[in-house]
């Protein structure tokens, strides 16, 4: 898909051209405010850390994410700790995580490193996650994991990779950002925006757009939000549609996760399907 049209879609998702976000030089951490001056949101702002590598911190994922709560009237408050190639493991081997996981009142605490398909990445996931479990213990903060998808050469081990969070999120009662779901199905669609960048792993805009929709289905609930006011180029129908059939696909992959996180609860959901609404 043209870059023009990327600018467009990620225009059509905020509805404005973004501006601030995350601001960390190095692209490892930041915060973002909470809400534009002047906009209504509920009284308390989410705090979410996302903690991760370079499939987070493209595109500044968790930064799309504040944007979509901030179209819904919801404050949100986020830091992001990514490093290239890590996995959470690295993280935990660093020191900077345990810092950030105490730092602040976290509401939800974002775990993701690479697809983990393979058996000794599944251990290691599962040993990370269950590390990280055990330095929350106490505290207010809920863990979502958020699959992601594999290089463009693995796509068939995208559902060991979406196993491999499942299991970790169950070992640990963690709910499941279904990311990798929503970008296989998305990839075995005729006339879905391209996903991939040249280098067949990192994501293009479109495909940050799709993860972002997806967890904020987990971590801000379904978009009621009235539609984006016109920008310009931002509502051509090109556009519009585009993110239209993103939606969609972050819906269904939300809808069939058995372990899907839902904003409004305390555990991961065991219901059998979305409200409809949520695919208009």
């Amino acid at each position: 898909m043209p870059h023009r049209s990327m600018v467009l879609l990620s225009a059509a998702l905020l509805g404005l051209a973004t501006a601030g976000g995350v601001h960390a030089a190095d692209g490892r951490t930041g915060t973002t405010p909470a809400a534009d001056a002047g906009a209504t949101v509920d009284q308390r702002p989410a705090r979410v850390l996302f903690v991760g590598n370079s499939h987070t911190a493209t595109h500044s994922l968790p930064e799309i994410v504040v944007a979509l709560a901030r179209r819904q009237g919801v404050a949100m408050e986020v830091e992001m700790l990514t490093e290239p190639g890590h996995s959470l493991g690295d993280h935990l081997a660093g020191g900077r995580l345990q810092a950030a996981l105490q730092r602040a009142d976290w509401d939800w605490v974002v775990l993701q490193q690479g697809p983990s398909s393979r058996p000794e990445s599944r251990v290691d996931l599962r040993r990370s996650v269950t590390a990280i479990a055990e330095a929350l213990h106490g505290r207010r903060a809920r863990i979502a994991l958020m699959s992601v998808w594999p290089h463009r050469r693995d796509r068939a081990s995208s559902l060991a990779a979406e196993e491999s969070y499942r299991q970790a999120a169950a070992a640990i009662d963690a709910c499941v950002l279904p990311v990798a779901t929503a970008w296989r199905l998305a990839g075995s669609a005729d006339g879905a925006p391209r996903l991939y960048q040249r280098d067949q792993l990192h994501a293009t805009r479109a495909g940050t757009v799709l993860a972002a929709l997806t967890v904020g289905l987990g971590v801000i609930g379904p978009d009621r939000a009235a539609p984006p006011p016109a920008t310009g180029d931002a509502t051509r129908p090109d556009a519009i549609n585009e993110l239209q059939v993103l939606r969609e696909f972050a819906a269904r992959a939300h809808r069939d996760e058995p372990r899907r996180c839902e904003a409004a609860t305390t555990g991961p959901s065991t219901a059998s399907a979305i409200d409809k609404d949520t695919l208009r």
